[in-house]
């Protein structure tokens, strides 16, 4: 197995590019990600992993025993180097460099119908991760992401997401383009004058959208949409975190048969 000592490695180098660079990730085509359960959850979703970097404990306990998708394209790192490529305070011991999921095929799974949750101009990656997850657990059929979005493959939103990114089908494109030509009903979530959620039915083919977490969505988003839903609230609370909103929502879908 080939051991990389140098900082200044050139993969090393390409590594620490695509971890804080969105720009660098589209261009390539490629994300990267750390950690042995996110890795282990790439593999068993079929994510194709291009390279792997482990540390020296890291190798120590699992070495021996490297599924094949990991063992060939796998190169040792020094302490050093592994600092160099870790992003979180904990360095995690090991690290890839991904390709990126195929939309196309995500999208031709979303026209089949189903419930899907839309997701346009949030900022927050632990928020768009954790959305992701929760729409993995509430069995929706797919989530669709504004290109204003905080990044799919950042490692905020991967981290959040735990895995759901890799299971999940996610589009990420044009909200406006989509919701007019989808063939979705879709639903605005809104505060104030809208249908109460727990009084509506969602159709077969449904997409909820929330909005921005400081602004919600805007007028012109809001007439993009169907209709538009609200979460009647009882206490003197103004408005809903947007993961929780959406969790809300979703939840609501689920229950009422609108999730395939």
């Amino acid at each position: 197995m080939e051991k990389i000592t140098s900082k200044d490695n050139a993969r090393i180098k390409a590594y620490a590019k695509l971890a804080v660079s969105r720009k660098e990730r589209q261009r390539q085509g490629t994300f990267v990600l750390e950690g042995e359960k996110l890795l282990l959850e790439a593999l068993r979703c079929g994510v194709e992993i291009r390279s792997v970097f482990a540390g020296e404990r890291w190798l120590e306990r699992h070495g021996e025993a490297l599924p094949p998708e990991i063992s060939g394209v796998c190169a040792a790192v020094s302490e050093g180097v592994e600092q160099r490529l870790a992003q979180s305070q904990t360095p995690q011991g090991v690290y890839a460099v991904c390709s990126m999921l195929d939309n196309p095929v995500n999208l031709a799974k979303m026209e089949e119908g189903g419930c899907l949750l839309g997701l346009w101009d949030l900022q927050d990656p632990g928020n768009v991760g954790t959305m992701i997850r929760t729409a993995d657990a509430m069995g929706m059929d797919g989530v669709v992401l504004s290109r204003e979005c905080c990044d799919l493959y950042s490692l905020k939103t991967l981290r959040a997401a735990m895995g759901s990114s890799f299971r999940m089908p996610v589009l990420v494109t044009d909200m406006a383009d989509f919701l007019r030509e989808s063939g979705f009903t879709s639903f605005a979530a809104v505060v104030g004058e809208a249908e109460p959620l727990g009084q509506l039915q969602f159709p077969p083919k449904t997409v909820i959208v929330i909005g921005n977490e400081g602004n919600g969505l805007s007028p012109k988003q809001v007439g993009c949409c169907s209709r538009q839903v609200t979460i009647p609230m009882r206490g003197r609370a103004e408005s809903l975190n947007a993961a929780m909103a959406a969790a809300i929502l979703m939840w609501e879908a689920s229950s009422r048969g609108a999730v395939r």
